[in-house]
């Protein structure tokens, strides 16, 4: 297992595609997350985000309680694999400008999601690592002097 898929939220959090806005808004303020996946039974299909909501819902005066998530979820989604590594993950999520990134198996099944914060925290923990280790090196004096 990759860094990418043990950083990311699994199972990833999903609504199906007749879920209001509403509900998708629901379940992302209890789960404490940024973005759903959206589904069409177990297909993903979108994935609507806190952006989504700014620009479709509340820029455009739309009824959360009435708005199906899936006629304002963006599509198609960007995604990686489970086998992909961090520097995959934020080059794929720079090139998009976008936050968060689903996982799939080789079955293109959704396994979880990563957002830009997870991929930040663990390439700054690689980066901190290379530096204690470039210091251990440099600082060794060793036999030679």
């Amino acid at each position: 297992m990759t860094k990418l898929l043990r950083n990311a939220s699994r199972p990833a959090i999903t609504v199906q595609e007749t879920a209001t806005v509403e509900a998708a808004v629901k379940t992302m303020v209890k789960e404490r997350i940024g973005a759903v996946i959206v589904l069409k039974g177990k297909e993903m299909t979108g994935i609507f985000s806190e952006r989504d909501i700014l620009d479709k819902i509340i820029l455009a005066r739309r009824d959360p309680a009435k708005t199906p998530v899936s006629t304002v979820m963006t599509s198609p989604v960007q995604y990686v694999f489970g086998s992909a590594e961090d520097a995959e993950a934020a080059s794929t999520m720079a090139a998009s400008h976008i936050r968060h990134l689903p996982i799939l198996d080789e079955k293109k099944k959704v396994v979880g999601m990563v957002s830009l914060r997870q991929v930040m925290q663990e390439r700054i923990s690689d980066l901190e690592h290379e530096v204690q280790v470039l210091e251990a090196y440099l600082g060794f004096d060793g036999v030679s002097g």
